[in-house]
């Protein structure tokens, strides 16, 4: 996947302001806010092995 943590951290963005609006118009959040739920699992263990890499590179 291209740029898996600046993904990771778009959708927790992007979740924390659709609940914020559900929060406050007393609603549900949708089908979408549950997708990108699940984006965020599956790109969670892609940010860490990228930020291994990453300290790796700079180590050496």
């Amino acid at each position: 996947m291209h740029r898996p943590s600046r993904q990771h951290q778009h959708l927790l963005q992007k979740i924390a302001r659709k609940e914020s609006l559900a929060k406050q118009s007393n609603r549900k959040t949708g089908k979408r806010t549950k997708a990108w739920s699940r984006w965020v699992a599956q790109y969670a263990p892609l940010t860490e092995q990228g930020a291994a890499q990453a300290e790796g590179a700079s180590q050496e």
